[in-house]
């Protein structure tokens, strides 16, 4: 099926399609069924004990507020993409109706395990000169408050108040821990942590194309898991 599928979705594109799947089964199963060519699988993990310093203050965003960050996220993403025809680059960042699907499952996940329901779904900063915004959901399971995007600040200090807020936000909901997909070597230090490889949901990139010179960049878990 696979196989079919990367015959396809050219012929469905116009050759101008891409697909992408997050292998459970390791990195070569999908690139050697269809050409899915597997991408960095790499992740850090913040103790909920963590404590930072020297941080500048953020405010947290409900479902509402979010929804306006996200917009503002995706247009800056497009004015970042004028001018770069040196190179194919894909980006896919989460968008409303995916956060607000990971916030309804965290409601009722939540209600069943007889927990304090929060409304906070993330934080952003914003000053004259500065913005970012992080925005997460909760997997119990994993007891993890897992980010599904960051858009990283200009100041340290204030990537280490988003960091913070979702250490803080993890303790209120009992979770052990923060994780964040594909981190910035510049998240990698500001949060004090090595990044890991990851061994499950490994992402995967089909390109319709010819071009061989494809980056698929700032891979961030999205609202599908």
């Amino acid at each position: 099926m696979m196989q079919l599928l990367s015959k396809r979705i050219p012929e469905l594109t116009g050759g101008k399609g891409f697909s992408v799947l997050y292998s459970d089964v390791g990195p070569k199963f999908y690139a050697q069924n269809g050409g899915w060519k597997p991408a960095d699988a790499v992740e850090i993990v913040l103790p909920s004990t963590t404590t930072f310093f020297d941080t500048l203050p953020v405010e947290t965003l409900n479902l509402e507020r979010a929804e306006v960050c996200m917009d503002k996220d995706a247009q800056l993403l497009k004015e970042e993409f004028i001018g770069a025809a040196d190179r194919t680059v894909f980006q896919m960042i989460p968008q409303h109706d995916e956060l607000e699907w990971a916030t309804v499952r965290d409601r009722q996940a939540t209600q069943h395990l007889n927990l304090k329901i929060s409304e906070s779904v993330g934080a952003q900063f914003s000053s004259s000169d500065g913005w970012g915004y992080i925005i997460w959901f909760r997997e119990y399971k994993e007891s993890s408050l897992t980010i599904l995007r960051v858009r990283e600040p200009s100041y340290d200090g204030a990537l280490r108040g988003l960091l913070e807020a979702a250490v803080e936000e993890a303790k209120r909901s009992g979770l052990q821990k923060v994780t964040i997909w594909g981190p910035s070597a510049r998240m990698e230090e500001v949060g004090g942590v090595k990044r890991i490889p990851r061994k499950m949901a490994i992402p995967a990139l089909l390109y319709a194309g010819d071009e061989e010179n494809v980056t698929w960049q700032s891979i961030e878990k999205l609202g599908w898991c």
